[in-house]
């Protein structure tokens, strides 16, 4: 297995842009500073407190109770904590390097809540089949707010994203049905689980301010969480100038009907607005 990648002088060490364009997920140690966990903190609490339209609401009740699964997307217009890390955080810079891109715009954040005792797992899936997005230039920081046990944390298969594959996405309430009719001729996303010998897994317990970084086609899963505490993890999806709008058929969660970009625009507007440029930080 490839050793972790530690920040050095660079913001993305070579090492690390290498783990993730070879593998498709990276481990970033300390790359978030404290101050900004604890201000992502205040923004999960405001969160939780008042859901966005596209909340949901997994299992487990109130947000108090053991079990709790909740996620919400899209909300960084809304909660000041958020907008003031996507666009002054290293975050956008981070997904800029790995992509190798030369500017990043964000597509949407989101929050994932599993407290203790939840037995719910995010069953095994790649991202871009629900959103209304594509291209090689799509990149997620998952960022956990507390520590994470690696038997709770999330898993990748290593080079899945350069399988050529896209598959059906699943739906997270219904891990045994398919997210929505579609008619595209996908396949079924294998049970990995049952084919652990076939492939090569990454996984890593983490500590807040470290990262998580994986592509839009990189599959992946979670299991419940049986660590004691709660896990929050804050997650911004990024886009470089080779993603496009997609517009598809069926289900897309979420989805940006208002945006006004069409089929094939690049991701580069008010919802999406750019926040990095290689050779200047944008305005």
């Amino acid at each position: 297995m490839r050793p972790e990648a530690q920040p050095g002088d660079e913001i993305v060490a070579e090492e690390a842009v290498r783990a993730y364009r070879e593998d498709g997920a990276v481990c970033l140690r300390g790359a978030i500073a404290p101050e900004w966990i604890e201000l992502l903190a205040r923004g999960v609490d405001r969160n939780i407190a008042a859901p966005g339209p596209t909340a949901q609401f997994y299992s487990g009740g109130t947000a108090e109770a053991d079990g709790f699964f909740f996620a919400d997307h899209a909300m960084w217009q809304a909660i000041p904590e958020y907008e003031d890390f996507i666009r002054h955080s290293p975050a956008a810079e981070i997904a800029g390097r790995l992509m190798g891109a030369e500017r990043t715009a964000i597509f949407f954040d989101n929050l994932i809540v599993k407290n203790k005792g939840t037995a719910d797992r995010t069953p095994w899936h790649q991202d871009i089949p629900y959103w209304q997005i594509e291209g090689a230039q799509v990149c997620s920081l998952w960022l956990p707010l507390d520590p994470v046990p690696r038997e709770n944390s999330p898993e990748y298969v290593r080079g899945s994203h350069l399988w050529g594959k896209t598959y059906k996405p699943k739906s997270f309430y219904d891990p045994d049905s398919d997210y929505s009719r579609r008619p595209e001729a996908l396949d079924r996303i294998p049970d990995f689980d049952r084919e652990r010998e076939k492939h090569e897994f990454l996984s890593w317990a983490m500590e807040p301010g470290d990262i998580q970084a994986f592509t839009g086609v990189t599959v992946h899963g979670a299991p419940g969480n049986t660590s004691g505490r709660r896990r929050r993890a804050f997650v911004t999806r990024w886009a470089g100038e080779e993603a496009r709008f997609a517009v598809r058929p069926g289900h897309m969660h979420p989805k940006f009907p208002d945006c006004g970009l069409k089929h094939g625009d690049p991701i580069d507007c008010e919802t999406f607005p750019v926040v990095w440029r290689k050779d200047a930080r944008a305005a």
